[in-house]
């Protein structure tokens, strides 16, 4: 199992490094996460996993890379685009709602298990919800959730290339240093910060803690340095591949029927996502690439490593990816108490 782990890993590392070499965004999550999808497609007999552990020391890496982006103008940019960041998250939100309602009726399956799996940022949360009630198909709600996510990383990074023009300048692995703290600082405030989130109850606390923990320090000492590529690579490498990891061949068999319906919701959800980013991106005058990337409906750490790699502002991207995640975890519960409440007693 170790050897079959450490094989992985240099695949990944080596197919990153390659992506790298091509120019493409975030290249070593993309090279984690398709080989650990070739593995579990062509290697089904292999005993080959990747720790969760290793993801969650992985996410507290990432969390200080995306956090030590962050400037004292971070908040007064939140404050002015508070309308913004509300209606992004009520758009996104609403359309989700709808294509699980839609979704159920085509596929003729439980709704609340299709409201689960449709949601864009809570997948922690649904599938503890889904484990817990015994009405939901947590099959359902985990293939809903892998796939959703598995398409978005994969295909918007390409998107804003191919649409948008973008430009990749970096690999969100190395970035430029602007000098401050030393960078080893990282341990202490991934520590600190991944203990807090978790005793508040946050979700994805082991990124969500050192990104706070670390934007508010760095505008607190006036910055911190980014972490050095042989840490942030790995990283995403090992990110990728525990991601890449989720698909289950069997999973997938078991709910066939809803493949299709996820793709085109899926792809439904992006196109609204560039129509709300082009009304953003006129009203607030950042990039449209920016805004695109804030209102995918993929995950914080993956669509802010991205903007780390294009140069695009990512403290909006990160405000309006955690303000829907976040929205998503405070809001969800009662909701679903709310529209089932005979299911829920």
């Amino acid at each position: 199992m170790l050897l079959n782990r450490i094989l992985l890993f240099i695949v990944a590392l080596s197919l990153g490094h390659m992506l790298m070499r091509l120019h493409l965004p975030i290249p070593f999550l993309l090279g984690g996460l398709l080989t650990a999808i070739v593995c579990k497609t062509f290697a089904q007999r292999a005993q080959v996993s990747w720790p969760k552990q290793l993801r969650e020391y992985a996410l507290m890496i990432a969390g200080y890379g995306i956090g030590s982006t962050f400037t004292a103008d971070t908040w007064s940019n939140f404050l002015r685009e508070l309308r913004g960041v509300t209606e992004a998250t009520v758009v996104i939100l609403g359309v989700s709602l709808l294509l699980a309602f839609v979704t159920a009726k085509l596929a003729r399956e439980n709704l609340k298990s299709c409201i689960m799996g449709m949601l864009p940022g809570g997948m922690t949360l649904t599938m503890l919800l889904a484990e817990e009630d015994d009405e939901v198909n947590p099959n359902v709600v985990m293939v809903m959730q892998v796939i959703r996510l598995l398409s978005v990383v994969i295909t918007v990074p390409f998107l804003v290339i191919w649409l948008l023009d973008a430009k990749v300048v970096g690999s969100a692995v190395s970035m430029p240093n602007h000098g401050g703290v030393h960078w080893l600082v990282f341990i202490p405030l991934a520590i600190l910060g991944s203990f807090i989130a978790i005793k508040i109850h946050l979700p994805t606390p082991k990124l969500l803690g050192p990104i706070l923990a670390t934007a508010a320090f760095a505008v607190y000492s006036n910055g911190v340095q980014p972490v050095p590529v042989y840490l942030m690579a790995p990283a995403q490498v090992s990110i990728g591949l525990f991601m890449g990891m989720q698909l289950d061949a069997k999973r997938i068999l078991a709910t066939k029927k809803m493949v299709p319906y996820i793709l085109i919701g899926t792809a439904f959800l992006i196109v609204v996502s560039i129509g709300m980013a082009n009304v953003l991106s006129a009203r607030y005058g950042f990039s449209l690439i920016t805004a695109f990337l804030a209102m995918a409906p993929g995950g914080i750490a993956e669509m802010s490593l991205a903007g780390m790699s294009m140069n695009e502002n990512v403290s909006v991207i990160l405000t309006y990816q955690l303000v829907r995640v976040l929205a998503i975890n405070i809001g969800i519960p009662p909701l679903l108490k709310w529209m089932f409440p005979q299911k829920q007693a």
